[in-house]
C-alpha cells in the first residue's frame, strides 16, 4: 500500500545517516545499506539476511543488521517477522543502544490490539526517550482504545467485496464528486501496468481505476456497480510506476494524482499530477509545483469543490513531524498553485497526517497516528470554524481500527434503509488493512442508520379506568416543534417517526371536556441519550370533574354580614388554584345557610356571600368574571352525605349515616342543641360546582394577580373544640376539604391516614395517585389497593383555623380515627397547646 511506503520516511532517513558510522564488513551488507538508503527494502533485507552471517563474531555489527532486518520487515508490512527481530534484539539489550526497538514493540502490538502489552513497551520506551511527544498520545490512546471497542459508535461497517481483491485496494474518492456514481481508487492488483516488484514494499505496482454505478431501479445502498477497470483506457495515467490516491474535480473533468517515477540514476520522490480528461481517456499528466520535489514527497492530493484549493501530505522541511497535511491556493482554476500552508498544530503532530478530504467544504477528514487513536493510523475529523479548522474528533470504532484506515469519502445522495424506512443518516466507503478482508488492504462501506422513535400509549379515566375517545393529545418540542392528535375509541394516540425526533424533549398535554386538567394530564418524554430505536410509551389517566358540588374549606361570616375576613381568604384560593390550572372551566360558586331567619333574608345574604368571595377572586386574584358566576341558595339546598359523616362543632362530635339530609326538620329532631348547631354549622357552607368547560381564554384572561404572601401555616383562631376519649383528644379537622375526625397521636412528628379513609379519598378523587410519593408503584397493579406505609402528601391540612400545606402523610391500617397527627407536629407547626377537659377545648399558647 502506497501510505506504507511513505509513513515514516523522517525516521528512515535520520536511519540512513547513522548507517555510514558503522564498519562494513562485506559486499552484500554494503550493498543492503545503500538499497536501504534509496528505499529498495526488499533488496536491502535479502542482502542483509546473506550479509549477517558473514559477521557473526563482530557482535555490534550483527545487532545493528538485526535491527535493520526488523525495519525492512516493518516497513513492507510483515510485522510478525519483524516482531521476532525486535524481540532478539531486546533480549541481547539492544535497547540500550537504541530504544526505538521499544517504541517499534509497543506499535506493533498497538496496532494488533494488545494493549496491555503496548502500554508496557510504551511505557519503558518513556522512561528512556522523556522528551518523545509522540507518547503521551500513544498511551492515551492505548486507553481509549479499549473504551472504543467496548463501546462502539452506531456505524456499520461491511467489506465491499466485488470491488476487493486478494491485493490491496485503498483510497476511494469520487470520480465526479458532484453526481457520486464513479469510485476511482488505487490497487495494486493484477493487470497493473508496472512489471516485477516494487523494491520498496516487495509487492506489485499500483494504478488508478473506477467503478461506475449504473441507472438501476435497485434502489438498496450501496446497490450495483459495474466491472471494476482502469481509469483510462490509453494507459496515460496508469504507467509502470506507482500511481494512485486520485482526487477528481466535481464534474470529473480534472483529476489530481500521486506519481512516483523512477530513475536508475537519481533517487526520486513522489509528486502530484494534474490531468484534463479528454473523451474516454486523458491528456498528458502535469507535474504541479508544489515545493522543493527533488528531496521529498507531495502525495496524496484533494481538490477543493471550486478548485482554489489543493490540500495534499508532504515530508517537506519545517513540518510538526513525519508527513503533515498542507494547502496550496491558487486566485482561479487555470491558474498554478501557490501559497502552500501548514494546517498546523491542531491537525498535524510529530507522527504521520495523510489522506485529506473534504466534507461539505467544512469538514477535514483525514488519517494520523500522531493523535490519540487507536493504534495504527486513524480516521479523524476537523470542523472548520471562521477559517480555522478545530480540534480534531477520533471517529472511533468500527470505522477505526487498531490496524490502518484511511481514505474515506461520504455519499450524500439519499437512500432509504430497509430496516427503518427511513433516509440513511450518513454513508460511504473507506479503507482499512483489518483482519478479515480480502486481500492487505481493501475498500469497505460504512452506513449509519437513522435513529426511529415513534411515541404512542392509551388515555383512561381515573374513575372508571375506562378509555377516553376522542381525547386531545398535544406534543411540544424543546426544537419548536408542535404536533397534535385524538385518542380513538380505544383511548389510543400515536406520534409518528417524521414527528419524534433525535435528540428533542417533548412536553406532552392531554385534554378532554369535563376532566381536570392539573390531575394526571401532562408529561415529558425525551429522545436524548437514545442510541437505538426507541418506541416510547406514555400512557395517561384524566381525573373526571364531579358533578356534585365541591365544598371549599371552612369560610365563617359575622352574624348577619358578608364581608370577607382575611383569615378566610385562604379557603378560596383553592379555588383560585383550580380555575388556573384549567383554564377552560366556568363555575357556579355557590353560598348556603342555616334555616334560622327567613327565607328572603337567608337567600339574599347568601347571595352577597357568594358575590364577595367572587369579587376577591376576580378584583383580587384576577379570574375572568366570565368564568365564575355567584349563586346564592339560602337554605334551599342544605347539605346531604353520601357516606357516613362525622363531625365535631365546639365540643360536640356527630355522627350523620349515609343519606342523611340535613334540613330543617331533622336538624330539629336531634337530641342535643350542640348537635344541631353541629348540623346548622355544617350547611353554612361555600362550595363551587364546574358548569362547563368549553370557555375559551382571552390574553389577558388571568390578569396580573396581586401577590399573596402565604406562610406554610396560617394561624388565626387559638382554641379548637375537642372531644375526650379517655386519654385520647379527638377533634375535627379538614384534609383536602374534606371534613374528617382527628385524634392527637402523643410522643410523634408524624401524621397518619387510615387505610380505609386514604382508598375512599382515592375512589372519590380526592387524592390521586399523582400525590403519592413514589406515585403508581404505591398500588397494586392486581387490585388497586393502596400498599400500607405508602407516604402521599395532602394539598392541605386545616384543624380550626390552623392551616398547613404540602402535608406528608402515611397510609396506616387499623387506626380508629380517619386521621391521628402527632403531638409534636402540631407543636412545632401550630404551637404549643393545653387542654382544658372541663370546656373540652384545646388552647394554643400565645
Amino acid at each position: 500500500m502506497m501510505i506504507m511506503i511513505k509513513k515514516n520516511i523522517f525516521l528512515w532517513v535520520f536511519l540512513g545517516l547513522l548507517l555510514g558510522t558503522y564498519t562494513v564488513f562485506s559486499q552484500p551488507l554494503r550493498e543492503a545499506d545503500y538499497s536501504f538508503q534509496h528505499c529498495q527494502y526488499e533488496k536491502a533485507l535479502d542482502n542483509y539476511k546473506k550479509g549477517i552471517k558473514k559477521i557473526s563474531k563482530n557482535q555490534i555489527e550483527v545487532k545493528r543488521v538485526t535491527f535493520q532486518i526488523a525495519e525492512c520487515y516493518r516497513i513492507m508490512g510483515d510485522l510478525k517477522r519483524a516482531e521476532q527481530q525486535y524481540l532478539r534484539l531486546e533480549k541481547r539489550n539492544y535497547q540500550k543502544d537504541n530504544p526505538m526497538i521499544l517504541f517499534h514493540l509497543a506499535s506493533i502490538y498497538n496496532l494488533r490490539g494488545e494493549y496491555d502489552m503496548a502500554l508496557k513497551y510504551y511505557t519503558d520506551y518513556q522512561k528512556r526517550v522523556p522528551d518523545d511527544s509522540r507518547i503521551a498520545k500513544r498511551l492515551e490512546g492505548c486507553e481509549k482504545a479499549k473504551m472504543w471497542t467496548e463501546n462502539p459508535t452506531r456505524y456499520e461497517v461491511e467489506n465491499f467485496k466485488k470491488l476487493n481483491t486478494k491485493q490491496d485496494e485503498w483510497a476511494p474518492r469520487w470520480g465526479n464528486p458532484e453526481k457520486q456514481n464513479q469510485i476511482i481508487f488505487t490497487s495494486n492488483r493484477e493487470g497493473s501496468k508496472g512489471k516485477g516488484t516494487d523494491q520498496w514494499t516487495g509487492g506489485a505496482f499500483s494504478d488508478i481505476y473506477q467503478i461506475n454505478k449504473p441507472k438501476s431501479k435497485n434502489t438498496d445502498w450501496p446497490g450495483e456497480w459495474s466491472p471494476v477497470l482502469p481509469l483510462d483506457e490509453d494507459d496515460v495515467l496508469n504507467t509502470a510506476v506507482n500511481e494512485g490516491e486520485a482526487s477528481a474535480n466535481q464534474k470529473g473533468g480534472v483529476v489530481y494524482f500521486t506519481k512516483c517515477p523512477q530513475d536508475k540514476k537519481k533517487v526520486m520522490g513522489c509528486y502530484i499530477y494534474s490531468a484534463n480528461k479528454r473523451g474516454k481517456s486523458f491528456g498528458e499528466p502535469e507535474k504541479l509545483e508544489l515545493g522543493n520535489d527533488s528531496l521529498y514527497n507531495f502525495v496524496h492530493p484533494f481538490i477543493s469543490p471550486n478548485e482554489l484549493v489543493l490540500y495534499f501530505a508532504s515530508n517537506m522541511p519545517g513540518g510538526y513531524g513525519g508527513y503533515d497535511l498542507y494547502k496550496a491556493t491558487r486566485a482561479k482554476k487555470s491558474g498554478k498553485f501557490s501559497n502552500v500552508e501548514n494546517l498546523g498544530p491542531k491537525i498535524n503532530t510529530a507522527g504521520q497526517e495523510v489522506f485529506p478530504s473534504l466534507r461539505n467544504d467544512t469538514m477535514l477528514y483525514f488519517s494520523s497516528d500522531g493523535h490519540v487513536g487507536m493504534g495504527g493510523l486513524d480516521l479523524f475529523v476537523s470542523v472548520a470554524r471562521n477559517g480555522s479548522f478545530q480540534e480534531p474528533e477520533n471517529l472511533m470504532v468500527p470505522i477505526n481500527s487498531c490496524w490502518d484506515d484511511l481514505g474515506i469519502i461520504f455519499d450524500e445522495n439519499d437512500a432509504i434503509d430497509p430496516l427503518s424506512k427511513s433516509t440513511y443518516m450518513a454513508k460511504g466507503f473507506f479503507s482499512s488493512n483489518r483482519p478479515g478482508g480480502k486481500g492487505g488492504d481493501d475498500i469497505y462501506y460504512f452506513v449509519l442508520r437513522p435513529l426511529v422513535y415513534t411515541l404512542a400509549g392509551y388515555v383512561k379515566d381515573d374513575a372508571t379506568l375506562q378509555y377516553i375517545d376522542g381525547a386531545n393529545v398535544e406534543i411540544s418540542g424543546s426544537d419548536g416543534s408542535s404536533y397534535k392528535t385524538q385518542t380513538d375509541v380505544k383511548g389510543y394516540y400515536f406520534f409518528d417517526k417524521t414527528k419524534i425526533l433525535p435528540n428533542v424533549t417533548y412536553t406532552m398535554k392531554v385534554t378532554k371536556s369535563k376532566y381536570w386538567e392539573d390531575r394526571g394530564n401532562t408529561a415529558t418524554q425525551t429522545t436524548v441519550g437514545l442510541s437505538e430505536n426507541t418506541d416510547l410509551k406514555q400512557d395517561f389517566k384524566l381525573t373526571p370533574i364531579p358533578k356534585e358540588p365541591i365544598i371549599l374549606p371552612e369560610i365563617l361570616y359575622d352574624l348577619a354580614k358578608w364581608d370577607l375576613k382575611p383569615q378566610f381568604e385562604d379557603s378560596l384560593l383553592y379555588l383560585y388554584h383550580v380555575m388556573i390550572k384549567n383554564p377552560t372551566l366556568v363555575v357556579e360558586l355557590r353560598s348556603h345557610t342555616d334555616y334560622r331567619d327567613n327565607d328572603e333574608n337567608n337567600e339574599v345574604l347568601s347571595q352577597k356571600r357568594a358575590q364577595t368571595a367572587v369579587d376577591f377572586l376576580v378584583n383580587r386574584k384576577g379570574i375572568d368574571p366570565e368564568r365564575i358566576v355567584p349563586k346564592g341558595y339560602g337554605e334551599y339546598r342544605p347539605r346531604k352525605f353520601e357516606h357516613d359523616f362525622t363531625y365535631t362543632y365546639k365540643g360536640t362530635t356527630v355522627t350523620f349515616p349515609k343519606g342523611t339530609e340535613l334540613t330543617e326538620s331533622y336538624i330539629t329532631s336531634l337530641s342535643s342543641k350542640g348537635e344541631q348547631e353541629a348540623a346548622n354549622a355544617l350547611n353554612r357552607r361555600t362550595e363551587f360546582i364546574v358548569l362547563r368547560t368549553d370557555f375559551v381564554p382571552k390574553s389577558d384572561t388571568i390578569g396580573k394577580a396581586q401577590t399573596v404572601s402565604r406562610p406554610i401555616a396560617v394561624i388565626q383562631q387559638r382554641s379548637l373544640p375537642i372531644t375526650l376519649d379517655g386519654k385520647t383528644v379527638k377533634g375535627n379537622c379538614q384534609a383536602n376539604s374534606k371534613s374528617l375526625e382527628f385524634e392527637i397521636a402523643p410522643g410523634t412528628g408524624v401524621i397518619h391516614i387510615n387505610y380505609t379513609t386514604a382508598t375512599q379519598f382515592l375512589k372519590d378523587m380526592i387524592i390521586t395517585v399523582n400525590d403519592f410519593e413514589n406515585k403508581e408503584k404505591a398500588i397494586l397493579p392486581e387490585d388497586g389497593s393502596i400498599i400500607e406505609n405508602s407516604i402521599l402528601y395532602l394539598n392541605e391540612l386545616r384543624v380550626g383555623d390552623d392551616y398547613s400545606e404540602n402535608v406528608k402523610v402515611v397510609v396506616k391500617k387499623n387506626l380508629k380515627s380517619p386521621i391521628t397527627i402527632g403531638e409534636r407536629y402540631i407543636r412545632e407547626e401550630w404551637g404549643s397547646y393545653t387542654i382544658d377537659e372541663t370546656k373540652k377545648i384545646l388552647i394554643f399558647d400565645k
